[in-house]
C-alpha cells in the first residue's frame, strides 16, 4: 500500500505543514507521458475553462495560467514536450513557510492555496523549488494548480486529464500510477521524473532517453525523424530553438540569448536527455 505523505509529514515535522482530507485519504497522482504528448495544449485550455480563467497567455505561468507546455513554441513545432505545473510535493516547502497557514497538503495529494487566507507575502513563491507559484497583480494573492481538488473530493479526475485527446495524462491512486509510470518508462528505455526530485510528490513525468527519442519523434514529427534517419540530434537542437526553424553552430551570443529566453526548468526537465547546452552545441557542429 502506498505511504500516505501526510502521515510522514506529521510524524517528522509535527504541525509544520497543515494537512487535511478531501475524500477517502488515499493518495493520488497525475502522470504525464512525454512519449504520447502532441503539444496541443488542450490541457492548458481545459484548466483555464474549469477554473474560469481568461484565455490569455499560454506560454508563461501566471495567476490565470497554471500549466505550460515546454518549450514555449507553437503547437507542432517541437518533437518532444514537457509539462510544467505544480508537482504537489510530499513535503511542500511553500506550505511550511506560509506564516498564516494558507496552504494545505491533502491526504489525497493536492497542495492547495486558500486565497481567502493568503496575505500575499510571497514566501511560498520564493520557497517553491519548481517556481510554479505566481501572484495575482490585482488581488495580491498567490496562485497555482490545485490538482482540481474540488473534483477529487467528488471522486473525479482533474479536468486537464479528462481533456487530453491522446491519453498523455493519467490519474489514479499513487501506487498504481507509479507502477504504470515505471512500466511505460521501461518500455521506451526512459525514466520517471518526480518520484524523488525535491523530495518527491504527487506528479510524475515520463521522459524518453536519447535512444528512444527517434520513436517519440516519429509520432510527433515524422518528417523530421525521417530526415534525421534515426539520429535525434536535429530534433534535440530544434527543441531548444525558437520554432525549430534553424540548425547551426551554437555561438556564444546564441547560447546567452537562448539561456535567457528559456527557463532553467527546461534544462532541469531534460537533464537526462541533454545534459547541457554544450552537448547540444556539439551535436549541432556534427550536423554542420
Amino acid at each position: 500500500m502506498a505511504i500516505n505523505p501526510t502521515e510522514t509529514l506529521t510524524a517528522e515535522y509535527g504541525n509544520l505543514v497543515p494537512t487535511a482530507r478531501l475524500r477517502d485519504g488515499k493518495p493520488r497522482s497525475i502522470l504525464f507521458d512525454a512519449t504520447k504528448c502532441i503539444g496541443c495544449r488542450h490541457c492548458v485550455q481545459a484548466c483555464k475553462d474549469w477554473n474560469d480563467h481568461d484565455r490569455t497567455s499560454l506560454y508563461q505561468l501566471s495567476s490565470t495560467n497554471w500549466i505550460t507546455m515546454e518549450p514555449p513554441v507553437l503547437e507542432g513545432l517541437s518533437p518532444l514536450w514537457a509539462r510544467n505545473s505544480c508537482m504537489h510535493c510530499s513535503f511542500p516547502a511553500c506550505a511550511a513557510v506560509c506564516p498564516v497557514e494558507a496552504i494545505t497538503k491533502y491526504e489525497e495529494g493536492p497542495v492547495v492555496i486558500n486565497k481567502d487566507a493568503c496575505i500575499g507575502c510571497e514566501y511560498c513563491i520564493h520557497a517553491c523549488p519548481w517556481e510554479v507559484i505566481t501572484k495575482n497583480d490585482i488581488t495580491g494573492k498567490a496562485s497555482k494548480c490545485t490538482m482540481c481538488s474540488d473534483r477529487i473530493s467528488e471522486d473525479k479526475q482533474p479536468f486537464c486529464v479528462q481533456a487530453c485527446p491522446v491519453d498523455a495524462l493519467d490519474f489514479g491512486l499513487s501506487e498504481e500510477i507509479s507502477d504504470k509510470a515505471r512500466k511505460q518508462a521501461a518500455a521506451v528505455g526512459g525514466y520517471v521524473y518526480g518520484e524523488t526530485e525535491a523530495g518527491g510528490g504527487n506528479a510524475r513525468r515520463n521522459f524518453p532517453n536519447t535512444k528512444s527519442l527517434s520513436a517519440s519523434c516519429s509520432k510527433t514529427c515524422s518528417r523530421r525523424a525521417a530526415a534525421s534517419r534515426g539520429n535525434c540530434a536535429p530534433c534535440i537542437w530544434r527543441l531548444f530553438t525558437r520554432g525549430g526553424l534553424s540548425i547551426g553552430i551554437f555561438h556564444d551570443e546564441q547560447k546567452e540569448r537562448i539561456a535567457k529566453s528559456f527557463p532553467w526548468r527546461l534544462c532541469w526537465n531534460y537533464g537526462n536527455v541533454v545534459s547541457s547546452f554544450s552537448v547540444i552545441s556539439s551535436a549541432a557542429r556534427n550536423l554542420s
